[in-house]
């Protein structure tokens, strides 16, 4: 998978870790449904570091390469949905 870092910009969170979740095999990668995302060819990642760390990646992709453009760690909520995700595929 090939990435673009050119509109990244989330310093606190390095690119390694953000690479690494896009590279989990239980990431979700979500197209919104809607609204001002779906509208901008924006996606959603969930996915965790080799580290451990649940990262939240928002991100748009033009099926070659994938272009980070801001990551956080995710909430509770996203947490236990992506832990939900995972169990229901095990």
């Amino acid at each position: 998978m090939d990435f673009d870092w050119s509109t990244y910009s989330t310093p606190e969170i390095p690119q390694t870790e953000v690479h690494e979740s896009f590279e989990d095999p239980f990431c979700l990668r979500i197209l919104p449904g809607g609204g001002a995302l779906a509208e901008h060819s924006r996606f959603l990642c969930l996915g965790k570091s080799l580290a451990g760390k649940s990262i939240f990646s928002l991100y748009s992709s033009d099926g070659r390469k994938m272009r980070p453009i801001s990551s956080r760690l995710m909430t509770d909520a996203e947490s236990y949905f992506y832990e939900r995700k995972v169990k229901e595929s095990l």
